[in-house]
């Protein structure tokens, strides 16, 4: 698959773990019943998920200079794409990790079921912290066009034309 339809999905895996902050949420606030466990074991799914979208989108970020097919500015062009997904893996993980410190915040007895997938989500956003995209460019990519590119020089064009 290439590299652009891989981050397609990638990000909808991300996309997809932000929304099901919005379906825990009324279990978490307590404005619906539910079992600690059965929410635990919700929140251990999206951090799976989220862990392994992450885990993802550093693999294809290694493996752009790789790709023949990809020019110096497509790769720019995917990096600061990565870069964007990574920051939402980062705050999927601290919305999730928020309801779960309200959740047992609310309910003491039963923190313990949910400190698991609390830690999970931490060491996830803390990882993402770690990630970087290479800003400078790919060696042997132009950055600015050549001196001689047949157009006119500044001091050869009318002010008035332009």
């Amino acid at each position: 698959m290439s590299a652009e339809l891989t981050l397609l999905f990638l990000e909808k895996r991300v996309e997809a773990s932000r929304l099901c902050a919005s379906i825990t949420e009324p279990f978490a606030t307590g404005s619906e019943p539910v079992k600690p466990q059965q929410l635990a074991d919700d929140y251990e799914q999206v951090c799976q998920e989220l862990e392994g979208t992450y885990e993802d989108l550093k693999k294809l970020n290694d493996g752009l200079l790789k790709d023949k097919t990809l020019e110096a500015g497509d790769i720019r062009h995917l990096r600061g794409r990565i870069a964007t997904a990574v920051t939402e893996v980062a705050r999927a993980a601290q919305d999730m990790a928020a309801q779960i410190r309200f959740f047992e915040a609310m309910n003491p007895n039963d923190a313990a079921t949910t400190k698991p997938a609390l830690d999970h989500f931490d060491r996830i956003d803390k990882s993402t912290r770690e990630f970087t995209v290479p800003d400078e460019p790919e060696d042997g990519a132009e950055l600015a066009p050549a001196e001689d590119t047949g157009m006119a020089h500044e001091e050869d064009v009318d002010p008035m034309m332009m």
